[in-house]
């Protein structure tokens, strides 16, 4: 039986609507269920950015909707590379087997290609991605940590703070999130809180009568080569510097040039040091220098040249002792100028290295 001129086009009329209805069905993203993270988190990104924090690049986006832990997480969406960087933290990323960690949900329904992630230090700039690696810096040292997690899912992201980050001792005061294209949310964003925090040395007690030529900050004129301040340990006052830490075989560097410290014939020179208990220091050495381009120079110097590697220069110094300062200790170190060739000298620079530790340095001067 022949279907009318009428009842033919209502039919095809009604395969062309539903046919649209079902091509165009909306995707509908689901409330991804909450992960159970483990104890010993330590996490500085959650709900909110902490109070000391900025957001220097992008827009921090918020949603209710979706959160691994606490009420809301945040989320980078839209085509082409997605960035939002969060600046001026001052997160301290442990010694030891420690993990960075965050929680990534990618939307089934506007998927992704890479999610990158970077964490900058003073002296340190790294990322590692999951996915295409499409997002491209070549300033930045970038390691591929693999697939994407699944879509729909919460996904706990771990990387060791170690390798490849080397991020062991210090801290972190950017991290950006990156995307190629797509809608992810972040939460949950820290540590696992493993490893060695360097302990809290109690202050010293100080004589008087010295000049100090470095506290809480350097001479107006001075420079700080190598080293930063920090604000978590000092011997005196409120801060002190050192070198990130980079590894047992790494000599790390806190100097002070362009000083011009007058001193009197008979003076000893002196500072604070302390080593951390997180890692073995194997060996010390502070030199002095004077001269408007530091041509002549003094120095000292505690432990071991044995095994490799050694700081170098050892054989033009004055030996003190194979023990090396107590760590998580604050230690005067003193000697008579004169020990060292520096008898009434102008001092314009001083450097203390290390190996195997990093070593705090605080309070810097010369006592009559």
């Amino acid at each position: 039986m022949k279907l009318s001129g009428r009842l033919f086009s209502y039919f095809v009329s009604l395969l062309v609507v539903c046919g649209a209805h079902n091509a165009f069905a909306q995707c509908s993203t689901p409330f991804a269920s909450q992960p159970s993270p483990p104890g010993g988190d330590v996490v500085y990104i959650d709900d909110a950015i902490p109070g000391y924090a900025t957001v220097s690049s992008g827009s921090l986006n918020f949603d209710t909707g979706q959160y691994a832990t606490g009420s809301q997480s945040f989320y980078l969406q839209g085509s082409g590379t997605q960035t939002v960087e969060i600046d001026d933290l001052h997160e301290f990323h442990n010694f030891g087997s420690g993990k960075v960690q965050l929680y990534v949900l990618i939307d089934p329904c506007d998927t992704t290609a890479e999610i990158k992630i970077t964490f900058e230090s003073a002296y340190r700039k790294v990322s590692v991605y999951w996915g295409a690696n499409n997002i491209s810096d070549p300033t930045i040292i970038n390691f591929n940590r693999g697939a994407l997690p699944s879509t729909g899912t919460w996904t706990r992201l771990e990387v060791p703070i170690s390798s490849p980050l080397a991020l062991r001792g210090h801290e972190v005061t950017t991290v950006k999130f990156q995307i190629s294209s797509g809608r992810v949310w972040f939460d949950h964003v820290g540590t696992d809180g493993a490893g060695c925090a360097p302990s809290t040395a109690s202050q010293p007690s100080i004589p008087g009568g010295a000049t100090v030529w470095v506290d809480d900050s350097i001479p107006g004129g001075a420079s700080l080569v190598y080293g930063e301040q920090w604000s978590t340990q000092a011997a005196s006052g409120s801060v002190s510097y050192a070198y990130p830490y980079f590894g047992q075989s790494v000599t790390g560097v806190v100097r002070v040039n362009d000083l011009s410290q007058a001193t009197s014939s008979g003076d000893n020179l002196f500072l604070y040091v302390m080593p951390t208990g997180c890692e073995t220091l194997k060996e010390l050495k502070i030199t002095w220098f004077s001269g408007a381009t530091f041509s002549t120079s003094g120095c000292i110097w505690y432990g071991s040249t044995t095994p490799a590697p050694a700081i170098g220069g050892e054989g033009s110094c004055t030996f003190i002792s194979s023990t090396v300062p107590t760590a998580d200790t604050w230690t005067r170190i003193e000697i008579p100028a004169a020990t060292v060739g520096l008898d009434g000298a102008t001092i314009t620079a001083f450097r203390v290295e290390n190996i195997g530790s990093q070593v705090w340095v605080d309070y810097v001067g010369n006592q009559p």
